[in-house]
């Protein structure tokens, strides 16, 4: 093996990943060096010619000969683009089962099996598989009764793909924790939590949720999980919220037909688009949030509307922000959009958690489910149960 383009989709530039053909990325760089000599000796040679004719066949030759001279070195020492093999997604229904999605969640009692390429972490099942079961609402969770029983503090999540824990095990998820911390740390009677988070909803939908099937589970308190891309379009529109690495990364998963004869070419090509990208879905996502924004006006309509149909029940409610997991200890590219939240929902008298105080000892990616799969994984999701349970320890009035 060569060394290979490590792609991290979040990242403004590819890194090089070297093995046994390159000691050291000073001796890459020298040889580079030497190749640029090349070009300027061929520059020079060029000038020196007095031949108007001669010197454009010159500077052609002298740059193909720079071309060919750098894909000869990407080939001898093994550079290349790297396309990762994207997450692979089964829904196994039960023999005469539910073959629709509920209106506020997906099939009822299916399994979506979540296949990834490796298991770095030893956290996947066999075959690097999770599955994520879902109950006869189309939620990932266990049955609840409507009725709530005697002595018991309900906890409903509202929220997406983050609080559906894609890609961990729903022991593992943030708001299953959050509910064992409670019960284990505040006389409160016995806790449960309700996790109807659903992959590609938005604040909308969520609204919807509480509305048409969350209330009626008489819950205590509603948390929703907000994410930066909540503001995104409507998944009962029959259209899919933008998922980073499937539609922004997607030009440069495969390689174009230059690229399957060019090592030079796809190395290139993949670092333009690799930048390119990444720094159009911060601005996309940054305007998003515009005063102006339809979706960003439609998200806080809906979060007012949430928070009126709690207090008339008598039901707290707290907004809790995830962070997109890039570059949390630098300067993070969405933080305009967490203040942006977080100041609306305090305006209007919600309480809101920003959560990326909590990851500042963290760069993101050694967050993720997986390198192709930017979900929260276990670790992640610990960090956050533990702040959601100080914060609702200091702020006792939202547990009563």
């Amino acid at each position: 093996m060569g060394v290979a383009v490590g792609v991290n989709p979040w990242s403004l530039e590819a890194t090089i990943v070297p093995d046994g053909h390159i000691e050291s990325a000073a001796v890459f760089a020298g040889i580079l060096l030497a190749q640029a000599m090349l070009f300027a000796v061929g520059v020079w040679v060029l000038l020196q010619r007095s031949d108007w004719l001669i010197r454009p066949a010159i500077a052609l030759a002298s740059l193909i000969l720079t071309i060919a001279g750098f894909e000869a070195i990407f080939r001898l020492v093994g550079v290349e683009a790297h396309y990762p093999e994207p997450r692979r997604d089964q829904v196994m229904r039960a023999p005469g089962g539910p073959t629709e999605r509920r209106p506020h969640g997906f099939i009822p009692r299916v399994t979506v099996r979540s296949t990834y390429a490796s298991n770095p972490r030893g956290y996947f099942e066999a075959g690097n598989t999770i599955d994520h079961i879902h109950n006869s609402m189309g939620w990932r969770d266990v049955e609840h009764s409507l009725q709530k029983p005697l002595g018991v503090f309900r906890i409903l999540g509202l929220g997406d793909s983050y609080l559906f824990g894609q890609g961990v095990r729903r022991e593992d998820i943030a708001l299953t924790k959050i509910g064992i911390r409670l019960q284990e740390g505040l006389d409160i009677g016995r806790v449960e939590t309700i996790n109807t988070g659903t992959s590609g909803t938005n604040t909308s939908d969520q609204l919807a949720t509480l509305r048409e099937a969350g209330l009626s589970y008489d819950p205590d308190l509603v948390i929703l999980f907000y994410v930066p891309n909540d503001v995104e379009i409507d998944l009962y529109d029959n259209r899919q919220k933008v998922e980073f690495f499937r539609d922004y990364t997607s030009i440069y998963q495969r390689p174009d037909r230059l690229s399957e004869f060019s090592k030079l070419w796809g190395w290139a090509r993949q670092r333009f688009q690799q930048l390119y990208t990444a720094r159009k879905h911060v601005r996309d996502s940054v305007a998003a949030f515009s005063a102006e924004s339809p979706g960003w006006r439609q998200s806080r309509e809906a979060l007012q509307q949430i928070q009126q149909l709690l207090r008339e029940r008598g039901s707290s409610l707290l907004v809790v922000i995830f962070p997109f997991f890039h570059n949390l200890n630098g300067h993070y590219p969405f933080q305009k959009v967490h203040d942006i939240v977080s100041d609306y929902c305090e305006s209007i008298g919600i309480p809101v958690l920003d959560l990326r105080d909590s990851y500042r000892d963290y760069e993101g990616p050694e967050l993720w489910v997986h390198a192709t799969d930017q979900h929260p994984n276990e670790e992640a999701n610990e960090i956050a149960a533990e702040a959601v349970g100080a914060y609702l320890r200091a702020h006792p009035e939202l547990l009563r």
